[in-house]
């Protein structure tokens, strides 16, 4: 195995394990679980919407006004949610017990949780709840047929009964072609009602399955938020205290020292290449003001870190610049210390 192979193994798996094996899974369900906020937004629009629908005219532009209220209210409340949950998962993973703080933190965000879960049920409910249009058009559809099938079956009907009888049995043949139309009719009214009832209630049953299946996937849509939110909080409490036991050893606490010093050496990221170096008395004032603990040893012996890694270089007449800027020298200083 290659020593640049092996070094970024070691990095991965054995310095900062937690960090480098969760960071990616932690953005995906982070930043995915935004999308559960949008729809939740989205669903629940419709529900509060149809609300404000039923206030009077008040003004001009009501509607537009109510619009916008509505999908501001919504988004500060998914907002609101998300941070409640982020404050209440980083309490419970950094006590580990039940607190004043942890039980109202969950009290609260229950809340709010179920708040949200019925806006937005009730506003998937509405998306797509069409039973009143689906009553209305098989309404609609049957008085047709039956107006179609009777208009037909009335015609005959008249046009027999004005047939003259002049025998008995002429008057015998007329009433029973009479009779079979009017059965005709009725049984053929009846199949036409029957058809469009069995057509309405299987549009119903289709609505119903609709609108189990948005149940499902606003259930969905809030798990995919506590999952996001929770893990987030997992892993940034995670890495904390991984970051925290690695700065316990010498070699890290060196490492922290060494940034702290190079950060003031770059003047917060200000000297650029070529910026002739800080002299050492004006660095050592620097470090002394900034109430840095570090003796003068460590300040010399990082200067000559710097010389050794090129990041200062003597240029003419011993003066020395910065030969690269401060991202990378920062870059530089923890690939070397953490190797």
């Amino acid at each position: 195995m290659k020593l640049d192979k092996y070094n970024s193994l070691k990095l991965k798996l054995e310095t900062f394990k937690f960090e480098k094996s969760y960071s990616t899974l932690n953005k995906v369900l982070y930043y995915f679980s935004f999308l559960g906020n949008i729809f939740l937004i989205y669903f629940g629009y419709f529900f509060v919407k149809s609300v404000t629908n039923s206030i009077p005219q008040l003004f001009p532009y009501q509607d537009t006004f109510f619009a916008i209220f509505v999908a501001l209210f919504l988004t500060g409340y998914e907002l609101t949610k998300r941070f409640a949950l982020e404050q209440m998962f980083t309490s419970m993973l950094q006590t580990a017990k039940a607190t004043v703080g942890v039980i109202g933190g969950i009290l609260v965000c229950t809340i709010l949780v179920a708040g949200s879960f019925y806006l937005s049920i009730k506003g998937a409910h509405r998306l797509v709840d069409n039973t009143q249009t689906i009553a209305s058009v098989a309404d609609s559809m049957t008085t047709t047929r039956i107006d179609s099938v009777a208009k037909y079956y009335d015609k005959e009907i008249a046009y027999y009964r004005s047939q003259p009888g002049r025998t008995k049995e002429d008057r015998r043949y007329r009433d029973s072609v009479v009779a079979s139309l009017v059965t005709a009719k009725e049984a053929k009214l009846q199949a036409t009602e029957s058809k469009t009832e069995a057509k309405a209630k299987l549009a119903k049953d289709t609505n119903e399955e609709n609108s189990t299946a948005f149940l499902f996937i606003t259930i969905f849509l809030e798990l995919l938020i506590l999952i996001g939110v929770g893990f987030n909080a997992f892993y940034t409490v995670g890495t904390f205290n991984e970051t925290g036991k690695l700065l316990q050893t010498p070699k890290f606490r060196q490492l922290d020292l060494n940034l702290r010093l190079l950060k003031l050496y770059y003047q917060n990221g200000k000297k650029i290449i070529g910026d002739p170096v800080l002299s050492y008395n004006k660095f050592r004032s620097l470090v002394e003001a900034q109430k840095i603990n570090c003796t003068q040893k460590e300040i010399k012996s990082f200067i000559t870190l710097c010389q050794e890694l090129d990041i200062t270089k003597a240029q003419r007449a011993k003066q020395y610049e910065y030969m690269m800027n401060y991202q990378q020298a920062k870059e530089l200083l923890e690939n070397q210390d953490i190797v």
